[in-house]
């Protein structure tokens, strides 16, 4: 089963979740497609995978009115990881934008509150080391 908003198709993967995979450059268009409707944003993750040489992000979203998760996947390069900010269309995802900036290096454009060392140690910062990537040192 699928379901399509704003003109992106959402497949069903498990019941009451719903996924869709999409460029950088249209994360923002499906997200206000998705912000259109009742949901809020449970969790944004981001997920190494060196053997690819991509980091995935996964938006999460829980849609009040389907009662049922909307995902949107990214795949971004992991030695260049930009994706635009989502954060002022959806404020909830500043969190996980940090975190995820902190945590794994992912740049976010447009969000001028990313910086080292929310969630990581100053001097682990300091060296540059992204703790969740699967090689980092930590």
């Amino acid at each position: 089963m699928s379901l399509a908003i704003g003109g992106y198709d959402f497949s069903e993967t498990a019941p009451r979740r719903y996924v869709t995979t999409v460029e950088a450059s249209e994360l923002r268009r499906v997200v206000e497609a998705i912000a259109g409707e009742e949901v809020y944003i449970s969790t944004v993750s981001a997920i190494d995978m060196p053997k690819e040489g991509k980091i995935e992000l996964n938006y999460v979203f829980w849609s009040v009115k389907r009662r049922a998760a909307l995902i949107v996947k990214v795949l971004v390069d992991r030695a260049n990881p930009v994706v635009p900010s989502i954060s002022d269309i959806v404020p909830g995802a500043l969190k996980g934008e940090m975190e995820a900036y902190d945590l794994l290096g992912v740049v976010f454009e447009g969000n001028d509150r990313l910086r080292r060392g929310f969630l990581v140690p100053e001097d682990v910062a300091a060296r540059g080391i992204y703790p969740l990537r699967k090689d980092s040192s930590v």
